[in-house]
């Protein structure tokens, strides 16, 4: 796939729009298409049906631009065709088919299986938007995107239809309101560019970007288009395509030269979210295509460039001899010149070929999924969508998986291509998901380093495992760059969420029991499984961890059980007479406990209070004003908390804690005295905004006595606990 092909003539033209005329010759359309799927072969039949129930299923229906709506998956399966190169009658038909089911109210998935197959109704349900109207937009969203790359994971056309159906709504897009614009290119740029990206189809994944940002930034992306212009046309870059042509003329090699500005996606800095002209690395590319399949010629080739011109030191890519995982080959060199670098790109046409295609060609050649390179792609839409974290953390995954990559080896020599800043965990569950959960560190050459130690080009990984999985929490997940590692992590702290909420729930709704002077054998009798179906949970471990959730009430549970005798569920009348059931806490995880900022309640302190929700634990001080009038909680809802001061911690837990209105000398004399297992390992003071004093410093705790007896001593309206975790230094 050519890069021309989506640009035309430049890379920096905006395409024709398609289908914007309120007319649709659909008999010119088919005679299009025919001229690529020839009706005669039995196969592309299909296709032809597909198109005749679509344009029936959408007869009357419009676009915005007036078109008839039909127009749209037409011009969806013609960029497969034209642009993409599909010629595959399944995948063609579902493109045709892809909105039927979320449009047109009559028609369901089994009427598409049964008349087109198995495999056209999973491509359509995969690219189908999920209807569910009791969520808000944003968590609707969010799982369509979970839904759609699970779906590919499976069968990789959902993402294929969807990146085509993308396109062309982009080229149409002018014709939606303003917000809507502005809405769809957004998501472009968060998702489906750097998915695009991520399966090497670069000419693609430019026009996505180009368009989006193009609505998203209208001045700013003129100006850049202009600046990149003139690069293009720049004295520098016209020298060093003569000295390019110098150089492949005395290697005796032919061989073509492409020299490219990079896109607007290059200038685009997704954490700031917006376009900046100095984000680049390098503004741009040349590559070199040679008219031969010999390997040798293009490492020939590179010597002569990095003799003849002034190479970078240590920017040397060798994609030939280890190929990214997605199948991409090249050499790749960076080379300085009048006060800019500039990537030199050094190839064959073959090379080439894939490097505009990527997972195209290989599904132009028909391999099967069961390659290192199918698998991995599988692997990464599979975890992406499985993740189970916030929907801005989910973008950060997908753009994760475009990242700059390092190289790393095993042990036996094997590479490993990782994002750069990735961690050892990263490439613990690189190699498999046992290893990391199990991973207590790794030999990086030899040295020692901790599941956190940041990896580098060239470096030599042997993970080290310990019996027990590790004991993970939040932090791992925000340190570690790959997406398996993140949804691994994150896996992980759901389950030991939902173990905590379940053994909370059942000692709560045990407490409710017991002050209804009830005998816990009531959760045994008959009368269980009639309120488990009325409440729809299928047992009672279900009732428990709802319960610790605060999905259920226990008062709830208890009204069922005795019927009349207490006030109905959601009133406050007996049950509060009773007083608060008791939530008693041994020791903190960060993973399911949290300090509210509201009223930034101590730990070990007296009078707090603790709200349960799907997230975990949050503690309040009892006085706080968000808590009784934001929240608008039942005093049901809201745990008395006994803090375990005697039970030991399995680790011990550093606090950074933040005092005010105090400096380091006032406060030496109040922290005297403490017991000799407590460890304040940093201290630092500073001004606020408002001017007044305050300190900072990092203590390590082993049980609540000493955590009682620490902040016991401290100004309580003064002090805050920013964070905690395990000690660092203990860590692994």
């Amino acid at each position: 796939m050519a890069e021309t092909e989506l640009y035309g003539k430049s890379d920096l033209a905006i395409p024709a729009m398609a289908g914007d005329t309120h007319f649709f010759d659909l008999a010119e359309f088919r005679s299009r298409m025919s001229k690529s799927l020839d009706p005669a072969v039995p196969g592309n039949v299909l296709f032809f049906e597909a198109l005749d129930f679509a344009s029936e299923l959408h007869a009357g229906q419009r676009r915005k631009s007036g078109a008839p709506y039909i127009s749209h998956p037409c011009a969806v399966a013609e960029i497969l065709v034209r642009e993409m190169h599909f010629k595959e009658p399944v995948l063609l038909a579902a493109a045709l088919l892809h909105d039927v089911v979320e449009d047109v109210p009559w028609i369901s998935l089994e009427d598409i299986e049964n008349r087109f197959g198995a495999v056209v109704a999973e491509l359509v349900d995969g690219v189908t938007k999920l209807a569910r109207y009791h969520l808000d937009r944003a968590s609707l969203k969010d799982l369509t995107h979970s839904k759609i790359f699970i779906s590919a994971s499976r069968r990789l056309g959902v993402l294929i239809i969807k990146l085509a159906d993308r396109l062309h709504n982009l080229r149409t897009l002018h014709y939606l309101p303003l917000t809507k614009r502005q809405r769809i290119a957004q998501e472009t740029v968060d998702v489906y560019a750097p998915v695009a990206a991520r399966l090497n189809l670069y000419p693609l994944k430019r026009e996505l970007y180009h368009l989006a940002l193009s609505f998203l930034y209208p001045k700013k992306s003129k100006k850049i288009l202009h600046v990149m212009r003139d690069l293009r046309n720049s004295p520098a870059v016209a020298s060093l395509e003569t000295s390019l042509s110098e150089i492949l003329a005395e290697s005796g090699v032919a061989a073509d030269i492409r020299t490219r500005a990079k896109g607007l996606g290059s200038y685009y800095n997704p954490h700031k979210r917006t376009l900046d002209p100095g984000y680049p690395e390098n503004y741009v590319d040349f590559i070199v295509i040679l008219h031969t399949e010999q390997i040798t010629d293009c490492y020939k080739v590179l010597g002569l460039v990095n003799n003849n011109l002034a190479a970078i030191p240590r920017s040397l890519r060798d994609f030939i001899a280890n190929a990214k995982a997605n199948g991409y080959k090249s050499l790749h060199t960076r080379v300085y010149l009048n006060g800019n670098n500039y990537l030199i790109k050094i190839r064959t046409v073959e090379m080439e070929n894939w490097a505009n295609g990527g997972v195209l060609r290989a599904w132009e050649s028909q391999k099967g999924l069961t390659d290192d390179h199918w698998l991995e792609i599988s692997e990464l839409l599979r975890d992406i969508g499985e993740y189970g974290g916030a929907a801005t953390h989910r973008k950060d995954l997908i753009r994760l998986s475009e990242a700059e990559e390092i190289y790393t080896y095993s042990p036996a020599g094997d590479t490993y291509y990782l994002p750069k800043d990735s961690i050892v965990l990263d490439f613990a569950y690189r190699i498999h998901s046992e290893l990391g959960d199990k991973c207590e560190g790794a030999l990086i050459n030899g040295k020692w380093t901790p599941i956190t130690g940041q990896l580098k080009d060239g470096d030599s990984v042997e993970i080290l495992t310990s019996e027990e999985p590790l004991d993970i929490d939040t932090d791992l997940e925000a340190l570690c760059k790959t997406p398996k590692a993140r949804t691994a992590i994150n896996r992980r702290l759901h389950q030991k969420r939902l173990r905590f909420a379940q053994q909370a729930g059942r000692d709560i709704l045990l407490q409710e029991i017991v002050q209804h002077k009830l005998s816990s054998s009531v959760l045994e009798g008959e009368n269980i499984r009639l309120i488990l179906e009325i409440l729809n949970v299928k047992d009672l471990q279900e009732l428990y961890l709802h319960i610790g959730q605060d999905l259920v009430s226990p008062q709830l549970v208890i009204y069922y059980l005795e019927g009349q005798k207490v006030e109905g569920p959601g009133r406050q009348g007996e049950a509060e007479g009773m007083g608060r059931n008791t939530l008693t806490v041994s020791s903190l995880d960060k993973a399911v406990f949290k300090f509210a900022r509201c009223c930034n309640p101590l730990p070990g302190q007296d009078h707090v209070l603790a709200t349960l929700s799907e997230r975990g634990i949050t503690f309040h001080h009892r006085d706080c004003h968000d808590l009784h009038e934001r929240h608008s909680l039942l005093v049901q809802q809201m745990l008395q908390v006994h803090w375990d001061l005697g039970a030991p911690w399995r680790h011990p837990l550093a606090f950074r804690v933040q005092i005010g209105r105090m400096g380091i000398r006032e406060l030496l004399p109040v922290l005297s005295g403490m017991p000799g297992d407590v460890r304040i390992e940093q201290m630092t003071s500073g001004l606020d905004k408002h001017g007044h004093e305050f300190v900072s410093l990092s203590v390590v705790f082993h049980n609540f006595g000493e955590v009682r007896q620490f902040f016991g001593r401290l100004p309580s309206e003064m002090t805050v606990v920013e964070d905690f975790g395990r000690e660092t230094s203990k860590r692994n």
